[in-house]
């Protein structure tokens, strides 16, 4: 049994014969290696994708910053419509005319309705704008009403 066990093993007898089982044998070590950790992410490609992830975020966080600014804005101009429509529709209840609306102030419906009609008190009913003209049945612009008053004062004179 001796004789054979001699007879396989072969002396090492030159540096690069060493160096050559060396070399065989760290490649045999790095293709284990690699099969045992084959599928796991490295280090680096890790931190690129931290990297995209938070990228991401950041995004969002800006989208979603400037969505809630845009939806302030929106329900700011929305309160601002409502509050018109509001002091319309009590200003036509109380009797103003439409030319004082813009002098009704408040914010809630009974502050505005309060403020209509103690203008109401200090304006009185003042005469509504014509919409027609009463003896023909038609109805009048602004611009055919001037014109027909300036006729009139014409022919008066």
């Amino acid at each position: 049994m001796s004789e054979t066990t001699e007879s396989t093993f072969k002396a090492i007898e030159t540096q690069e014969e060493l160096d050559n089982i060396v070399k065989e044998r760290l490649k045999r070590e790095r293709e284990a290696t690699n099969k045992r950790y084959e599928g796991w992410i490295s280090p680096s490609d890790h931190q690129k994708a931290l990297e995209e992830a938070n990228q991401t975020l950041e995004e969002y966080k800006k989208a979603r910053e400037t969505d809630s600014q845009t939806i302030e804005d929106l329900m700011a101009q929305n309160k601002t419509y409502e509050t018109a429509s509001l002091k319309s529709r009590i200003a036509h209840e109380v009797g103003l005319s439409h030319e004082w609306i813009g002098r009704i102030s408040g914010e809630d419906e009974q502050s505005i309705r309060a403020d209509a009609e103690s203008l109401k008190k200090l304006v009185g009913n003042g005469a509504p704008l014509p919409t027609k003209n009463p003896e023909s049945g038609e109805t009048l612009d602004s611009s055919k009403t001037a014109f027909k008053s300036v006729l009139s004062a014409i022919k008066n004179d």
